[in-house]
């Protein structure tokens, strides 16, 4: 009976010594380690624990280190980037300062065209008037999207009757209509109801444009400009406003040639001449061509409505793709003009300011608000291929393309 209560007993006393060796232990731990307690109540885990532990604190501090070496890497490349900017700004000489985001982009420059009209009573011969209202009518139609087209008559004279009026050789002080785009139907329907008159003032009519308030948005300098003449004979009114001269007071070829030649230079009017029938004046008329200013230096001879109309296509077709833009300014109003770059799509075109190669890009103007390019790259503008122009400033003229 003894041995079989002492069986009893003996797993009882076992487990509740185990039990307090737990309890004490882990009162122990509370103020001793926690390594201890881990040992106690998870026995031969306390090994992978201590181990995984161990590892993880050791890959810590190896990612430490590695990261310490990054970040001590990056530095460095930190510090590289900073000497390269110092040696950037040493190169540069001090153009750094110079080098700005400004970029500017550009406008098409409009050619502007202005048709000085014959409507002397010798364009009733031949029907030659409305022949002229014709070829005039299907260029300004076709080409008003492109061309700033403007219209003016002469003479201003209404009478076919009285030779002695004084309105025979008048010619006006203000333009019929000035240029614009769109202007078809106004240069039309003027055409449509004009009235002929006796003599033919062309040395007047040209005169008028050396007065920049006859025509001011023709005659503002700010586009190519072309004077159109279409003249079917002699200039018959000499020197003045009256009536017409003896043949010996008409104006002769040098005088005509002065007046165009200070048109081109002074006034930026450059000039091209049709002759319109048998009646035609050629010494008039080439030397004004030939002053002109234009690769038409002498004068289009038109006998009828299709020689006409060929003679104005010829002209329309050389001026109807404006190679000008105008520049829309620089914030900084000191800009250094030499610093300027244009690029086509993002590459860079060289500025030629005399047009030698013909691949580049010119100022028009001494203020720097228009350019030209030369024939090359007026022919890529031309063939639709660029799809952005665009101007920017360089840092430094070592990056600028300049043709010599």
């Amino acid at each position: 009976m003894r041995q079989y209560l002492f069986a009893l007993f003996f797993p009882l006393v076992l487990v509740l010594l185990w039990s307090g060796c737990s309890v004490n232990s882990t009162t122990d731990d509370k103020h001793g380690d926690g390594d201890e307690t881990i040992d106690t109540e998870n026995g031969g885990q306390s090994d992978e624990k201590d181990t995984g532990e161990a590892v993880d604190s050791d890959s810590e501090d190896e990612g430490q280190d590695d990261d310490f070496d990054s970040n001590s890497d990056k530095e460095r490349e930190n510090e590289d980037e900073d000497t390269g900017q110092e040696d950037d700004l040493d190169s540069d000489s001090g153009a750094f300062e110079a080098c700005e985001t400004l970029s500017s982009q550009i406008d098409r420059v409009f050619t502007r065209v202005m048709l000085l009209e014959d409507k002397s009573s010798s364009m009733m011969d031949n029907n030659k008037w409305d022949t002229a209202k014709q070829a005039i009518d299907a260029m300004v139609t076709a080409y008003e999207n492109d061309i700033e087209f403007g219209l003016d008559l002469f003479p201003r004279g209404t009478s076919l009757e009285d030779v002695g009026d004084e309105n025979v050789c008048s010619v006006g002080d203000v333009v019929i209509h000035d240029v614009s785009l769109n202007n078809a139907s106004t240069i039309n329907d003027e055409l449509e109801n004009t009235m002929l008159s006796i003599s033919t003032p062309l040395l007047l009519a040209m005169l008028n444009y050396t007065n920049s308030d006859y025509a001011p948005a023709f005659l503002d300098g700010s586009s190519s400009s072309y004077l159109v003449i279409i003249s079917d004979g002699t200039d018959s009114c000499g020197g003045g406003p009256g009536v017409p001269g003896e043949l010996s007071t008409y104006p002769s070829a040098e005088q005509l040639a002065e007046v165009t030649t200070e048109l081109r230079d002074q006034h930026g009017i450059k000039t091209i001449v049709i002759g319109f029938g048998e009646g035609a004046d050629p010494e008039q008329l080439n030397a004004i061509a030939a002053a002109g200013g234009t690769d038409f230096v002498q004068y289009l001879q038109a006998d009828n409505g299709e020689e006409l109309t060929d003679a104005l296509s010829q002209i329309v077709e050389k001026v109807v793709v404006s190679c000008e833009f105008e520049v829309g300014g620089f914030d900084n109003p000191d800009v250094n003009y030499d610093l300027v770059m244009v690029k086509f799509d993002g590459e860079q075109i060289p500025r030629d300011d005399n047009c030698k190669t013909g691949k580049g890009w010119r100022w028009t103007n001494d203020a720097h608000t228009t350019i030209e390019f030369c024939e090359d790259a007026c022919g890529t503008l031309e063939s639709g291929d660029v799809e952005g122009v665009k101007v920017e400033l360089a840092c430094n003229v070592e990056q600028v393309i300049v043709v010599e």
